[in-house]
């Protein structure tokens, strides 16, 4: 069975036959990916995969490619990973199986058609932590997310001008999502507390504390347990 492209629907609109002043309107809803809990306690969500390509920047360490990796992973994701240490994904390696690729560069992407979860291969995924970011038109075209993790955003990177998300994962890097995305930005990232990190998107911005469970943990971080 072939799945339609969702983001080529439009909304259904029809009138309630009893109330001909109310009505009813069913819209695509956009989940994605759960990072963690904001503070008020709702559940915090990166829209990816999904019918449109995503690029997505984080400020931080590697490990957060490898704990967003994980999580592609269970949704039907592909993951391919470039990476300057290839030794830290053994764990991930050893859950994923073939739906993993590790390489210490980018290799020619997508090995394979992107689709939609349960269609062929399923969505592509590229999660990269090597200095330079992946080609920003990587993320053209639909199931597609790529991921570049780092301590510091290169100037003049057009990757990283304008992504669809932006995480900072450390008040430390408040100087950088300044540069990037203005004052504003900056003043909130000094305020996150440890622990805490910092989701830029277009339709908003939200402070979180990401959720990792034992299970993570322990792939995440093999040989520590």
């Amino acid at each position: 069975m072939t799945l339609p492209d969702v983001a080529g629907l439009p909304a259904t609109h029809w009138p309630d036959e009893q109330q001909t002043e109310a009505d009813c309107r069913l819209v695509l809803a956009h989940t994605g990916i759960h990072l963690g809990t904001d503070r008020s306690g709702q559940p915090v969500a990166l829209p990816a995969p999904g019918p449109a390509g995503t690029r997505i920047g984080v400020l931080g360490e590697s490990l957060f490619g490898r704990l967003f990796a994980l999580r592609l992973l269970a949704v039907g994701a592909q993951v391919t990973a470039a990476t300057r240490g290839p030794d830290h994904w053994a764990g991930v390696a050893a859950a994923a199986g073939d739906r993993l690729a590790v390489h210490d560069t980018i290799p020619a992407w997508p090995p394979r058609p992107p689709a939609p979860p349960t269609v062929a291969d399923g969505p592509q995924a590229l999660v990269c932590d090597l200095r330079r970011p992946p080609p920003a038109t990587l993320a053209n075209g639909p199931w597609r997310t790529v991921l570049h993790v780092t301590r510091d955003a290169p100037r003049r990177s057009y990757f990283w001008s304008a992504p669809d998300a932006l995480l900072a994962l450390d008040a430390r890097f408040a100087d950088t999502t300044g540069r990037l995305l203005g004052a504003e930005a900056a003043r909130l990232t000094a305020t996150l507390t440890p622990g805490e990190v910092i989701l830029f998107r277009p339709t908003g911005t939200e402070i979180l504390r990401p959720d990792i469970s034992p299970a993570e943990t322990t792939l995440l971080t093999p040989g520590r347990a």
